[in-house]
């Protein structure tokens, strides 16, 4: 199995007062991207505020997600965690509850070599063989990369591990992933600013936490793309690009969950450390939102 192609919603968790997950309110939000016309689901990542579970939370949400969607739509998870063992587990249940693949960071807070990274993504893969397998590159938040020639050793070389999530910026990267001479690699962009730019160099699909309040916005992007029809798809992602604007920064995940709020959705409390958006910011939020008319009709309740 793999991730499909397309668009992939980074899904937000919400949290209650008490900081554990609001399920009722995860099960709302499923709902919502499994009826606009996303292609996947990608649960516990850095949008979903997985590194701050414990495995059995992990696990826990994983399955309310898994069990809710009944196969609408297919599932992805992050199994990203500080030590392999974590993580094998994460992949193991990912693989028993129906997810179709796993994602997982760098292992965080220790920077290891290469070899010593080959060996935990080959852990990952191997416990998990009946799933697809990606490395996530998010060098912001964890403070290091895989980098190309890693990612391009592991598909290589590791049966299961099939491509790379991006989340930065970097067109040349993308390009580097894809001019591979090797196996090929499945790209998928994490980052808001570059969904037409990677689906034109040839690019599986793009990974949106900003799908979780537009994912029409981003769901017509690449059907425009598809169909050929390059003006439409940049004039959606210059609108993207817009909307991405007016979240910078603000603590990203705190803002995300303004915009899930701004659509009558139950976006949940950030489990703390994470901070939510004092009055200030909201404000600040909305008012940059009122500046842009294209983006009205993407963000209505």
């Amino acid at each position: 199995m793999e991730a499909p192609a397309g668009i992939v919603c980074a899904l937000v968790t919400p949290f209650r007062g008490d900081g554990a997950v609001d399920q009722p309110a995860l099960r709302e939000l499923v709902d919502f991207q499994a009826e606009r016309g996303v292609d996947a689901l990608f649960v516990l990542g850095t949008t979903g505020e997985g590194v701050l579970l414990d495995t059995a939370e992990r696990c826990r949400a994983t399955e309310v997600a898994a069990e809710h969607l009944r196969g609408r739509l297919p599932l992805v998870v992050h199994c990203g965690a500080a030590d392999t063992r974590t993580a094998v587990a994460l992949a193991r249940h990912a693989e028993q509850v129906g997810a179709v693949a796993a994602a997982a960071v760098v292992p965080f807070f220790f920077r290891y070599t290469h070899a010593e990274l080959h060996r935990h993504f080959a852990a990952l893969a191997e416990a998990a063989p009946r799933i697809g397998h990606y490395v996530y590159e998010n060098p912001e938040r964890v403070g290091y990369s895989a980098g190309v020639g890693l990612v391009a050793q592991l598909v290589d070389q590791v049966p299961g591990i099939l491509g790379v999530k991006d989340t930065g910026d970097s067109v040349g990267k993308l390009g580097q992933y894809l001019a591979w001479t090797g196996t090929p690699i499945q790209v998928y962009t994490g980052s808001n600013l570059t969904v037409l730019p990677a689906l034109v160099m040839g690019a599986r699909g793009a990974v949106s936490a900003l799908a979780n309040a537009a994912p029409e916005l981003l769901v017509e992007l690449n059907r425009a793309w598809c169909a050929g029809d390059l003006e439409r798809a940049r004039r959606l992602q210059l609108a993207l690009t817009r909307l991405q604007d007016c979240v910078a920064g603000l603590p990203y995940i705190a803002a995300i969950k303004h915009l899930v709020e701004r659509r009558g959705l139950p976006a949940g409390r950030t489990r703390p450390p994470q901070p939510l958006l004092d009055d200030e910011q909201r404000a600040t939020l909305d008012r940059r939102l009122a500046a842009h008319e294209d983006l009205a009709p993407w963000l209505g309740p």
